[in-house]
């Protein structure tokens, strides 16, 4: 599996769960006692550590979706600049109406948060892509299929959080418009979307 881009000694339990399979491991890990916004930190310090694995502190730019793939933004965000990154944050929608922990995530981050624009601000080296996971379910239009297209034809690198932006975690397909992510880090167990084409081209290191 490493020829597509797969570290398999990061999985040593190759198993895959559906996105929905996904959602009731989350619920079970809370419900046994780790809270959501626990499990949040833990997602932001993988981000973190793959980010910072591959690429020297440069200007990046992170762009947080309306659920719990921009909360982890905003905590990656947070890890990055206590590390010395000029970090930007660009935002899906009004970050104000966020609810549960991602609304403790963007409370936490005490800095401008910028609108979605089309394309990244200027001097931007590198984007975290944490706007939708593994479980959408539309077709991706509108700011955010402009503001990815706009990453996509600046050639910059990428970070997914899960799944690049409009992939299909179930199916591997895209849904409107997809970034291809330089790579990709995603949680617990990889999904169906991640080893099925096109969502294994898209991934980049996964």
């Amino acid at each position: 599996m490493t020829g597509h881009g797969i570290e398999a000694a990061a999985w040593p339990d190759l198993a895959l769960l559906t996105t929905a399979e996904m959602g009731e491991a989350d619920r079970l890990a809370i419900a046994g006692g780790i809270a959501g916004f626990t499990l949040m930190q833990a997602a932001a310090a993988g981000i973190v550590r793959v980010t910072t694995e591959m690429f020297s502190p440069r200007p990046v730019t992170i762009l947080c979706g309306p659920g719990n793939n921009g909360g982890d933004g905003y905590v990656a965000a947070d890890m990055l600049r206590r590390r010395g990154w000029p970090v930007t944050v660009q935002a899906l929608g009004d970050p104000a109406r966020l609810a549960g922990d991602a609304l403790t995530a963007w409370r936490r981050w005490d800095a401008p948060v910028a609108p979605l624009t089309d394309m990244p601000p200027a001097g931007t080296a590198l984007v975290i892509d944490a706007l939708f996971g593994a479980g959408l379910t539309r077709d991706l239009e509108g700011p955010a299929a402009a503001a990815l297209a706009g990453v996509a034809a600046a050639g910059l690198p990428s970070i997914a959080v899960d799944v690049p932006s409009g992939l299909d975690g179930n199916s591997g397909q895209v849904r409107g418009t997809c970034l291809p992510a330089t790579a990709t880090v995603t949680f617990f167990r990889l999904k169906p979307g991640h080893l099925l084409l096109p969502g294994r081209a898209l991934c980049g290191r996964l």
